[in-house]
């Protein structure tokens, strides 16, 4: 193909002093000429006794190699390698859509392989990569770098120590100290995939994801940008304010600040302390509420004391200094000083009080206690206050001699101290069984009393005082004189087989920890198949 040479042959003879000139001559026709570089426009062109069978060119060059086009100041041509070397304000178009810019570039006509160095920006209609030096394959279009990079697109900002972009695919693979910067959050990666046309990533290898409101770290894991929807595996959590959320796997929709949990499920809310265990969970966190089921356990560590409850479905919702908690469906619980059961629980933080419902059932001071319904409140200092049961009292003490103690009643009133309970009032057509013993061992009698008001108190869990108010009515039998009917009040019902005495009898085979960081270390080598 022919040069175009704007200089005359004298004044480049002039230029040139030290060079012999010979006129270049076309390039030879192959079968397939697109294998080779052919030169288009320069506004000089010579040769040079330092570098044999190879031409000079300068000024406003323009070469071209199988549909792309490469501009530069300056160029140094070996035809018969099928090489150019081109210095000074290098750019290398292909089509419409691939531009790369650089001070110096090398570029092999029979690999289609380009290294080029200097200040280099290869750029599409979506991003610009920069870098200092980039290693460019047109055959199967792929670009990359090993020292260092920076992408821009219309709303992120990524840099990686190495980095390799796929340009069929529009597709970048990033490695190692990978950070991307955007208006919504940061990203920090070992490894990132990144799709500009759809804004999608796929990331392996620790990984964190974060803003003001929030902190996410995964091991692996797909984001996408656009939808701002993501997915994460392999030691995933996300952290929102006070409250963190770790699974085996994650969802997250940061437009709603939705995300669930599958597997392996831990919630630990920091102001109340307490923990949530579980293989599914739900977490709204403009909403402040979660929701966890299968199998799940709560633990609720207070002040010298720790609850742990078990239930088909928790839900917890409301602001942290205010939180509301929901229990539904076998309902169990244990702590130090009491346990219970019940078909649903309430908790309420700000009132401080837990209301259990439908058939509940609490153990405390070696006695069972049954109601219409059951309330425990809490003082100030989250220790435990008292104890209400607003409707058909029911309380049972084993006794030493194999009875049993019982007391019947309307309504309850119970105060604990030092976390014990220590006395009961009881209101409205109260009844009394109870077992006289003169020491130990010895059965005196069995009383049958009725009256309006008792007040009992606890000494060490079992009872030291009963007073009658209000024209008791009482009788002491022999205890030959009384009959096994008459030993037990009408809807007796002893739930011996049921109580729960440890706190294992709630946890069961559930695995526990109590780290309030769940940030975690990698747990493997990167392995994107995993």
């Amino acid at each position: 193909m022919p040069v175009y040479i704007k200089s005359s042959f004298l004044l480049i003879l002039l230029t040139f002093s030290t060079i012999s000139f010979a006129q270049i001559r076309p390039s030879i026709q192959a079968k397939d000429s697109t294998k080779y570089i052919h030169i288009i426009f320069a506004d000089h062109a010579a040769t040079n006794e330092k570098y044999p069978g190879k031409q000079l060119l300068s000024g406003n060059v323009q070469i071209e190699h199988n549909g792309g086009l490469l501009f530069c100041d300056k160029a140094l041509v070996d035809k018969q390698e099928n090489t150019a070397i081109a210095i000074g304000n290098v750019r290398l178009e292909q089509g419409d859509t691939i531009h790369m810019q650089a001070g110096y570039i090398k570029y092999n006509g029979n690999t289609s392989f380009a290294e080029a160095f200097n200040h280099v920006v290869l750029s599409d209609p979506k991003m610009s990569l920069q870098t200092d030096t980039l290693y460019y394959n047109r055959k199967i279009q792929e670009a990359y770098y090993t020292s260092g990079g920076k992408i821009q697109d219309s709303i992120s900002t990524l840099n990686s120590k190495i980095g390799k972009y796929l340009l069929n695919e529009k597709k970048f693979v990033f490695i190692d100290n990978v950070h991307v910067e955007n208006p919504d959050y940061k990203i920090d990666s070992y490894q990132l995939n990144y799709f500009t046309d759809s804004g999608i990533s796929n990331f392996f290898g620790p990984t964190k994801i974060y803003n003001d409101n929030s902190y996410i770290y995964a091991e692996k894991g797909h984001y996408d940008a656009q939808q701002k929807i993501s997915w994460f595996v392999k030691n995933a959590f996300i952290k929102h304010k006070n409250n963190r959320l770790k699974a085996d796997s994650l969802y997250y929709d940061q437009n709603i600040e939705y995300a669930t949990g599958t597997k392996n499920v831990v919630v630990f809310d920091s102001i109340n302390h307490t923990w949530i265990y579980a293989d599914y969970a739900q977490r709204w966190a403009n909403q402040d509420s979660v929701r966890v089921s299968k199998r799940p356990l709560v633990i609720s560590i207070k002040e010298k004391d720790t609850l742990y409850m078990r239930a088909q479905q928790f839900i917890t919702a409301g602001k942290q200094e205010a939180r509301k908690l929901w229990a539904f469906h076998k309902v169990k619980f244990f702590s130090k000083d009491f346990s219970g059961r019940a078909d649903s629980l309430y908790r309420d933080e700000a009132q401080r009080i837990m209301k259990l419902e439908k058939t509940p059932v609490i153990w405390s001071n070696d006695s069972q206690i049954t109601g219409n319904k059951i309330l425990i409140k809490n003082d100030t200092l989250q220790k435990l206050d008292s104890l209400i049961i607003p409707k058909n009292v029911f309380i049972i003490q084993r006794d030493s001699s194999g009875g049993f103690n019982q007391i019947k009643g309307k309504k309850l009133l119970g105060k604990f101290v030092d976390q014990n309970l220590k006395t009961i009032d009881l209101y409205g057509n109260t009844e009394v069984i109870y077992y006289l013993h003169e020491d130990k061992d010895a059965l005196m009698g069995i009383e049958k009393n009725k009256s309006s008001h008792i007040y009992i108190e606890f000494e060490k869990g079992e009872i030291s005082t009963i007073r009658f108010y209000e024209k008791p009515d009482g009788t002491i039998y022999p205890p030959e004189k009384i009959s096994e009917k008459d030993k037990k009040f009408k809807n007796f019902k002893w739930y011996g087989e049921q109580i729960i005495e440890k706190k294992e009898d709630v946890i069961g085979d559930k695995k526990i920890t109590f780290s309030s960081e769940t940030l975690q270390k990698p747990t493997s080598v990167i392995n994107q198949d995993d």
